[in-house]
């Protein structure tokens, strides 16, 4: 391993120098073009959200692999995994480092090199690397061409939308390609011995691929197949009704509307310095960034340790239709925030009912608790019910408090996402195969290679052939 790092690092100082003198040759930047309108700023508008979540939270993609990795047993991936990412890291933000320090930046307008350009092209890479010898060979080379043109499609919108020059954008993607191929080779100089050496496409090459396959073969997320996927859709054109009945009835009836503005007035009356950090601290874990993250962090695990889908596909799918529900609930009923100082900055300009913060964090911290109470061995399979309440009363309670939400928002948006992840958990039955549920099975977590696995791994590697 000593050897890989010592190569890891000699790349990294190489590509560094490089960009360095790059730096102080290459003239100005190409000025970003700018699309002046129309559709392409509708589009945009949507890769910059997409754009300003991953900035915040796409961090966590690599050490989530490195993770994943570490739980089934393969090593040697994870340091791979692990030096590339803070390579990525240093290079990333290496040439805005280097400019303010050895050139006058206001004169020069700044790295040359994109920073989310690298870490795109690095962290996209890095996944397949790892990922596509768990893939069928005959996939492996449509899973690297399906990637391309969304990263392509994303680099073209923010160019068009004057974000980023195209200079900065090829900059930085022929450094992030660089490192990656530099590693790739010096890992396979590495793992000589784990077999022939074989196309890039490929993947890294690793001793046993049947743990990096996310769950077993026929493993289905939901069991009742196409029947209980329209039963659920069914159920969420029901829940989406009745929430914006409620809607209209909060909004309708005036003593309702005259308790919720008092509530939220007298709150907005008694802030205070302690309150406001409090109330900061407490709505972070309910914004969007923070359940993203969470949700990036704990649906991957959950296939990692549980060698299932249900689990992880049961967040996702409660997490997005929660967003569907209050995303078209709220456009229907148009509820404006309440008539009081907002503390919350970049208020979305959406509607105050109902809360999707709230709701959102019962779907995902309430999820959580659900698989943990079904999946842990230990007494730390009750914690997730006794925290996972006070997160949800925490969020509510700093909605109330920054005057973005009245008590009838948050009350709804609590009780559709109950119901909805009830509804999800029913159906995807994400505790199948859970110490609770296989009682024949005295470790499931780190249950044997089945017969049918081993039998699609021979007949894939006879197709190599």
């Amino acid at each position: 391993m000593s050897g890989f790092i010592v190569r890891c690092a000699g790349i990294l100082l190489t590509l560094t120098v490089l960009g360095l003198v790059f730096e102080l040759v290459t003239p100005l930047p190409l000025t970003a073009v700018s699309s002046g309108g129309g559709l392409v700023e509708v589009l945009w508008g949507a890769a910059d959200f997409v754009a300003e979540i991953a900035a915040q939270v796409g961090w966590l993609v690599l050490p989530v692999v490195v993770l994943w990795l570490k739980i089934r047993g393969l090593s040697a991936s994870a340091v791979y995994v692990a030096a590339v990412t803070v390579g990525m890291f240093v290079l990333a933000g290496g040439g805005t480092v280097l400019m303010s320090l050895l050139t006058d930046e206001s004169s020069r307008g700044g790295s040359v090199f994109s920073g989310g350009s690298i870490q795109l092209a690095v962290s996209l890479g890095v996944l397949l690397l790892v990922f596509l010898p768990a893939l069928p060979a005959r996939g492996r080379m449509w899973a690297v061409v399906g990637t391309v043109p969304p990263v392509i499609l994303f680099e073209i919108m923010r160019l068009l939308a004057g974000a980023v020059s195209f200079g900065a954008q090829l900059g930085g993607s022929l450094i992030g390609i660089a490192w990656l191929g530099a590693t790739s080779w010096a890992f396979r100089r590495w793992q000589q011995h784990a077999g022939p050496r074989t196309p890039w496409w490929y993947g890294l090459p690793v001793q046993d691929r049947t743990t990096l396959v996310p769950a077993s073969v026929g493993d289905q997320p939901l069991p009742g197949g196409r029947s209980s996927a329209l039963k659920l859709a069914g159920i969420w054109v029901l829940i989406a009704s009745g929430v914006t009945g409620a809607g209209f009835l909060v909004t309708g009836i005036e003593s309702i509307r005259h308790l919720d503005q008092a509530a939220v007035q007298w709150l907005a009356e008694h802030r205070d310095e302690t309150w406001n950090a409090l109330a900061a601290v407490a709505g972070s874990l309910g914004n969007t960034p923070g359940i993203v993250g969470v949700l990036l962090v704990a649906a991957p695990l959950a296939v990692a340790i549980t060698r299932r889908s249900a689990p992880a596909v049961f967040l996702l799918v409660a997490a997005v239709g929660e967003t569907a529900l209050y995303l078209i609930s709220g456009t229907i009923v148009r509820r404006p925030r309440p008539d009081v100082d907002h503390l919350s900055e970049g208020l979305p300009p959406t509607s105050s009912f109902p809360s999707g913060h709230v709701a959102a964090a019962v779907v995902t911290y309430g999820g959580l608790a659900l698989l943990l109470r079904a999946w842990a061995q230990s007494r730390l399979r009750h914690l997730g019910l006794i925290l996972a309440p006070l997160i949800v009363l925490g969020i509510a309670l700093s909605r109330l408090y920054w005057g973005v939400h009245y008590p009838t928002d948050t009350a709804v948006g609590l009780i559709f996402a109950a119901v909805w992840v009830s509804v999800c958990w029913r159906y995807f039955k994400p505790a199948r195969g859970s110490p609770k549920s296989a009682t024949h099975q005295t470790n499931p977590v780190a249950e044997p290679t089945r017969l049918e696995d081993r039998v699609v791994i021979d007949n894939d590697h006879n197709d190599e052939k």
